[in-house]
């Protein structure tokens, strides 16, 4: 007895150490939209000097580093990792997302939803650019314009909220930590990717990824607010239930 009272102090202290670490809901909000506006203020950045074309600086000594690393077992590798952002694959995850019923509505909807209006933003922002594509070998084919690239804000959205969605969701932390690792290779690697085959720019891949965070911080942002107004209604309903039965 003795002894846990002398160590009571200590635990307490651990635990006062602790709460202090642990960041708050309203300091992860914060930290979030900073990291949402300071991503496009990065993208507003990176179209300005794609429009007075001053990028050259920075996307030549990028791009010969990784056309230098070109060799046939690579390409085998970089092509099979830039598929994972394949239209076609996107969809079919959506897909299989919205016809399981235990998936639907937590992880098919916003994550469908959200890729179908990247996909717009992105469409449009090439179309006003119309940044071609760069002057080299092409290890894959592709049409259209360069800026921004489409296999990277797709990636980096799609499975970066992916993986908030996962950690929001999925209780068992084993499958958690594993999901998210298998998560994460896609959305690392496909944009490096993009320049590794030579259709797309540095800038391209890295002004995609600033737009792929402002999107998935707005979309967490809706999500947590439809969540917030369903538990909200659910006490509504709750208060509603318990007057009628004390009034009955």
């Amino acid at each position: 007895m003795k002894t846990d009272e002398k160590n009571k102090p200590k635990m307490e202290q651990n635990i006062t150490a602790r709460e202090q670490r642990t960041p708050t809901p309203t300091m992860r909000v914060a930290a979030r939209r900073i990291a949402g506006a300071a991503s496009l203020a990065c993208f507003v950045v990176i179209l300005i000097c794609v429009l007075t074309e001053h990028t050259t600086g920075f996307d030549d000594p990028v791009r010969g580093f990784f056309y230098g690393l070109r060799a046939e077992w690579l390409t085998e590798i970089a092509i099979a990792i830039t598929m994972m952002a394949d239209k076609r694959i996107i969809i079919g995850i959506c897909i299989l997302l919205l016809i399981i019923p235990q998936t639907r509505i937590r992880f098919g909807v916003p994550l469908s939803a959200g890729a179908l209006s990247v996909t717009i933003v992105n469409s449009t922002i090439k179309h006003l650019v119309q940044r071609a594509r760069p002057d080299v070998l092409h290890l894959v084919t592709e049409h259209g314009h360069s800026f921004p690239s489409g296999h990277s804000i797709t990636s980096l959205f799609f499975y970066g909220l992916a993986i908030w969605l996962v950690w929001r969701h999925v209780k068992n932390p084993v499958v958690r930590r594993v999901l998210t690792i298998l998560l994460a290779i896609p959305m690392l690697l496909i944009g490096p990717t993009r320049i590794y085959l030579g259709v797309h720019y540095p800038t391209d891949v890295l002004a995609a990824w600033c737009l792929a965070v402002v999107a998935i911080v707005l979309v967490i942002e809706i999500n947590e607010a439809i969540g917030k107004r369903a538990a909200t209604r659910k006490l509504e309903e709750l208060d509603n239930e318990q007057r009628t039965e004390e009034t009955e």
